[in-house]
């Protein structure tokens, strides 16, 4: 596989995982579970890691797609932008959850307030993941910027 190929992989998880993790979360929070507190804890840990492999594997990917007629810096660009706020927010997110996996070894009581901390936190994210999702499709799937195909008779 190329680096485009990987990026493609990688890409998704965190964005469609993104919303999994706030539902987890929320789902937590609600039944006030613990168990169910870590496994968001968890979650978020592991859109962490796939959003670093995706990070690393876009300039690879970027270097492949330029070659293809019509695809400009001025059509990644904003891709990049987005992703790179996407990518520091999850990595935030990251360090708070396994802040948290620690805190469950010491500090359970704040778990439910450190839970909410990262919920909050995964909802503002959530407007980057779909930014840098749509943009990213933009690149190569001009349907999502030309909408419906219209036929010349």
């Amino acid at each position: 596989m190329n680096s485009a190929q990987l990026h493609l992989v990688f890409t998704h998880l965190p964005i469609v995982g993104l919303g999994f993790a706030i539902f987890v979360n929320l789902l937590a929070i609600i039944k006030k579970s613990v168990e169910l507190q870590k496994l968001s804890l968890w979650c978020y840990l592991i859109l962490g890691i796939f959003a670093l492999l995706a990070y690393l594997t876009g300039d690879g990917a970027e270097e492949i797609i330029k070659t293809y007629p019509g695809i400009t810096e001025d059509i990644i660009e904003p891709h990049e932008s987005f992703a790179l706020l996407f990518f520091i927010g999850l990595m935030v997110t990251t360090a708070l959850s396994m802040v948290g996996l620690y805190m469950t070894k010491t500090k359970v009581n704040l778990l439910g307030r450190f839970n909410l901390v990262l919920l909050i936190a995964a909802i503002l994210l959530s407007f980057f993941a779909v930014k840098t999702g749509s943009t990213g499709g933009s690149i190569r799937h001009t349907e999502i910027n030309q909408g419906e195909y219209k036929q010349v008779k």
